[in-house]
């Protein structure tokens, strides 16, 4: 694979590491959506990434399990093969969605202690928090509709 593409792998890992996945599972994601063709081996996967199968295997089920990648098996092979599972982005966006929601109630619990008259940061995150648990699945939607 061209250098470039593999530095980009390694810098889009990065990114979703700093969005919450362990390295090794923002590495393996990011070569994914770059393989050619678009499933891979956990062996191929191991030899881009120069990753052991004892770090691999654990990213591995972890986006098999947030359901970002999709475990496959071609005809007459033994082994199973990974690709980012169609919609992933939209499941990975409304979990995001699900948890904004424990942030807003978070800051109505403070509210609440601390009364409406004391609370402007509270009300501010409140806000925030509540206006994009509402508006996001709509976007969402949106853009289903849209594509």
């Amino acid at each position: 694979m061209d250098p470039t593409l593999k530095h980009w792998v390694e810098e889009t890992g990065l990114l979703f590491e700093s969005a919450g996945l362990p390295r090794m599972a923002g590495r393996v994601l990011a070569y994914l959506l770059v393989s050619d063709p678009p499933e891979a081996s956990a062996k191929e996967i191991s030899e881009f990434l120069s990753a052991s199968k004892g770090a691999l295997s654990p990213a591995l089920n972890l986006l098999v399990r947030l359901q970002l990648v999709e475990r496959l098996r071609r005809p007459g092979e033994r082994a199973d093969r990974y690709a980012v599972r169609p919609g992933a982005w939209k499941r990975l966006l409304m979990e995001k969605a699900r948890a904004l929601s424990l942030y807003r109630e978070r800051a109505e619990k403070g509210l609440a202690l601390v009364g409406e008259g004391k609370g402007d940061r509270l009300r501010e995150m409140r806000d925030l928090y509540a206006f994009f648990e509402r508006e996001l699945p709509k976007l969402l939607a949106r853009f289903v509709e849209e594509g």
